[in-house]
């Protein structure tokens, strides 16, 4: 399972089978509800998770933003769960540069790279 951000990781836990892995985008982004006070954002999330579940778990926002493109984010999260599938990171790197704008190929690529040698 992937999850782009800690609450979204927490609330769909429950989907993975015994032997699942959780890749998880260490980011907090608060719901409507917990920027207006109805709700409190949950502490200790990536540890809790820890505790039940195989996990991954990156900055990638920090990272895409060493990159010079926050945007890029979501493929670094690709490249920690691409590491843990039965693909060879080479078809990953060419799926990448053959789907993404030419302009972005290289850019898309590190942020792959970043995420797998994690």
């Amino acid at each position: 399972l992937i999850a782009f951000e800690r609450l979204e990781a927490l609330r769909y836990a429950h989907y993975l089978r015994e032997d699942g892995v959780l890749v998880v985008n260490d980011q907090r982004i608060d719901p409507i509800t917990v920027v207006t006070g109805a709700m409190e954002y949950p502490e200790n999330i990536i540890e809790d998770l820890e505790k039940e579940y195989t996990l991954f778990a990156v900055d990638a926002m920090e990272e895409a933003k060493k990159l010079g493109n926050a945007k890029s984010f979501n493929v670094v999260v690709l490249g920690v769960a691409a590491k843990h599938m039965d693909f060879p990171k080479e078809a990953w790197l060419d799926v990448i540069a053959r789907t993404v704008p030419t302009k972005t190929v290289e850019l898309n690529q590190k942020a792959f790279l970043i995420g797998y040698e994690s």
